[in-house]
């Protein structure tokens, strides 16, 4: 049998902390949206993308892009195109352009559906 569990909230709040718990717990992958947005906004960046005047160029890349999660021992990590980008997406120049990414209905209509 195959489920979806989704939490929304505010920032801050402990929904990262809680559903890596239960994840952890359960031995699921928590399907971390702000991490598929972050990955988008990677690869955006790497094709010298970083700005909202080339919204078709990043919604493209939403569509085309190969994200996977998965576990290792006990620890999340989230693959872009097959690289292991955990540590990257956190940077500050990812940070610094995916809430603006994250603000364009095309692309999160992309992430929601999995499309």
């Amino acid at each position: 049998m195959s489920f979806v569990v989704a939490i929304d909230g505010p920032a801050g709040t402990g929904k990262g902390t809680i559903t890596k718990l239960i994840a952890q717990e359960l031995g699921l992958v928590n399907i971390d949206t702000g991490a598929m947005y972050r990955c988008i906004t990677l690869k955006g960046i790497r094709q010298g993308i970083n700005c909202l005047e080339r919204k078709e160029e990043l919604i493209q890349i939403a569509k085309d892009i190969n994200i996977y999660i998965e576990n290792h021992n006990g620890n999340q990590q989230t693959f872009l195109e097959g690289e292991d980008v955990t540590t990257e997406i956190r940077s500050k120049e990812v940070s610094d352009f995916v809430s603006q990414l994250s603000s364009i209905p095309e692309i999160r209509e992309i992430v929601v559906d999995g499309r």
